[in-house]
């Protein structure tokens, strides 16, 4: 685009991020004590032990151990949790303010590379300003359940973009890499482009798509999985008949041998199985493409290669953690009636875009739109075809992604010049095309409801202060012992053990179940639950090799400990709002 071109789109991208940042921003940016300094307390528990991750990397800890005890190993992706930790350590931030700035700057640039290649793509300078509408979409759960979002069995739920995007973890990470990869490889491949810039731009998307793998797992999967088909559909179309019969067998092959696969192979391997229907396209792709759809698949390849040798090497040796994390996972299918009609705000357009991309036989966008509904319809129902690996996030992720490729395919469609256009002939056609438009913008409008919702809850709304002059003196307290002994930290009941780890990534006699697994993982669980019930034994305190306490002074419920001696090491007085009291830090020898 020229200069005066790139005025008013700069305009529309400044407005889209400024829209995306007053709603799914607005706490962080204005709680107290000042911007990005508060963490929001809503489904915190999985937050705070991503943040044990970036409390050791910025107290100088890089080993991968399990982040709050600060032994045994940690296979979980972590590599954008160190990311953060070495940002918080290398400009003097909090863990928190590392972890809100770190996120908020990926998910603008998100929103403004999409509005970019929005207004580019439609050749309409305006059309950026919609770029925030995907990240806005909602599943209609309001009407359904009262709530911003739908409950399904055991802790399974759907919930709109927003909700993907509030925690600021790998997966908020990972989803706004993905949306400025689709969004780069659409800007050179949907128009003309010189070949250099097509290569390196699928090169470094590759790479990106690769690197997620030690990120955020399922995001990884989803990224892989999405692209995957997108290709394998471009190049299956005008193909001989026994590529589709290869790639319907292939389908087949999933899901009816599947779940016998499984049994036998695991779950991971079953993972890369599923993508095995992407097969006689990608075949079709390295011929037709002389070898360079190959080469991005390396790159993608050895980017992935080293977390995915570290948790093969995991599952090979017999990690407890990794064996417990694939037999949890039950009861989380999405299959239920509540999804088909959470689905409509997403599946709608994606269905009339379609339509319209099938009726101009534009390749690009039926292999965007057919491939973003194979990969979800395979991803929210792993536990059909024997992965069984939480298929309400890869729904989630699903919706998300499916907004943005049809919107990026809506763009395309409508950019391209009339000569290149199969026009609807007959005034019915015209008539079904502005109806359906018309149903999709409602069915939109109606799921705000749920954005509605998720603004004014008043949970996503609650946030922690980890300045406080308490979390302050509990943060110096834990410090104290963890610089005198290499024991563990115990906190009474009346200190959240999870927070004293972030503010002051010191050892605590804590572990979180679905991440990492300490070293005496059985003692450790079990001075959690004396803790938990108010007595704490010696023997317990040795194999845990447990030798400090924090104690508050405004608390009523103080532990209590049988054959242990306490002596009192340092106090360190605090005064909050709520109130003034003491963290004495006592020194524990069974």
């Amino acid at each position: 685009m020229s200069r005066r071109r790139w005025l008013p789109v700069s305009i529309s991208t400044v407005v889209a991020v400024g829209l995306y940042a007053a709603i799914q921003l607005r706490v962080v940016l204005t709680a107290a004590p000042g911007p990005m300094q508060a963490l929001r307390t809503a489904f915190r528990h999985d937050q705070l032990g991503y943040l044990s991750i970036v409390a050791d990397v910025a107290s100088g800890n890089l080993q991968s151990h399990e982040p709050v005890t600060e032994t045994g190993v940690n296979h979980y992706p972590r590599a954008y949790y160190t990311l953060i930790g070495l940002i918080s350590r290398g400009f003097e931030l909090t863990p928190v303010s590392a972890w809100n700035i770190g996120s908020a700057v990926l998910q603008l640039a998100a929103v403004a590379v999409l509005s970019v290649t929005m207004s580019r793509l439609s050749r309409r300078w305006w059309v950026g300003m919609l770029a925030p509408l995907p990240f806005f979409t909602g599943t209609l759960a309001t009407l359904q359940s009262g709530s911003w979002y739908t409950h399904l069995d055991e802790h399974a739920v759907l919930w709109g973009p927003f909700g993907a995007m509030f925690p600021n973890n790998g997966e908020t990470a990972g989803l706004s890499v993905i949306t400025m990869v689709l969004c780069a490889l659409a800007w050179v491949w949907t128009r003309p482009a010189r070949r250099p810039s097509r290569v390196v731009v699928s090169l470094v998307s590759a790479a990106a798509l690769g690197a997620l793998s030690a990120v955020q797992t399922y995001s990884y999967l989803t990224g892989m999985y999405i692209i995957a088909a997108i290709v394998a559909i471009y190049f299956l179309q005008g193909a001989r008949v026994w590529w589709f019969v290869a790639t319907l067998g292939a389908v087949g092959i999933v899901w009816v041998a599947g779940p016998a696969i499984a049994d036998r192979v695991g779950q991971l391997p079953m993972l890369m199985f599923g993508l095995l229907p992407t097969v006689p396209g990608l075949i079709l792709g390295v011929k037709a493409s002389r070898g360079w759809l190959a080469l991005y698949a390396a790159v993608a390849a050895v980017a992935a290669a080293p977390q995915i040798v570290w948790t093969v090497s995991g599952l090979v040796t017999g990690d407890p953690f990794l064996t417990y994390r694939v037999a949890s996972n039950v009861d989380l299918g999405v299959a239920h009636p509540p999804t088909i009609i959470a689905s409509l705000p997403v599946v709608l357009p994606l269905v009339l875009v379609l339509g319209v991309a099938w009726r101009w036989r534009n390749r690009i966008g039926i292999a965007a739109l057919l491939g973003t509904g194979a990969t979800a319809a395979l991803l929210s129902m792993n536990d059909l075809w024997g992965a069984n690996a939480e298929p309400y996030r890869f729904w989630i992720e699903m919706f998300f992604l499916g907004g943005v490729v049809t919107t990026l395919a809506a763009c395309h469609l409508g950019g391209l010049p009339s000569a290149a256009r199969h026009r609807v002939a007959t005034a019915g056609g015209k008539i079904l095309l502005r109806t359906t438009a018309v149903a999709c913008a409602v069915v939109y409008a109606v799921s705000l409801l749920d954005l509605w919702g998720f603004i004014h809850d008043p949970k996503m709304n609650a946030t922690w202060n980890p300045h406080s002059s308490r979390d302050t003196a509990l943060a110096d307290a834990a410090r104290t012992a963890a610089r005198n002994s290499d024991s563990l930290v115990l906190t009474d009941r009346c200190i959240d053990p999870r927070t004293v780890k972030v503010t002051s990534a010191a050892p605590i006699a804590y572990f979180y179940l679905g991440m990492a697994w300490p070293e005496r993982v059985d003692a450790v669980a079990e001075i959690m639950s004396q803790r938990d019930q108010g007595k704490v034994s010696a023997s317990t305190l040795a194999a845990s090799d447990t030798g400090w306490l924090l104690s508050d002074s405004h608390c009523s419920t103080a532990l209590t400990f049988s054959a242990v001696d306490k002596e009192a090491f340092a106090v360190y007085p605090y005064s909050d709002p709520h109130g003034s009291g003491t963290i004495t830090v006592w020194r524990l020898s069974p």
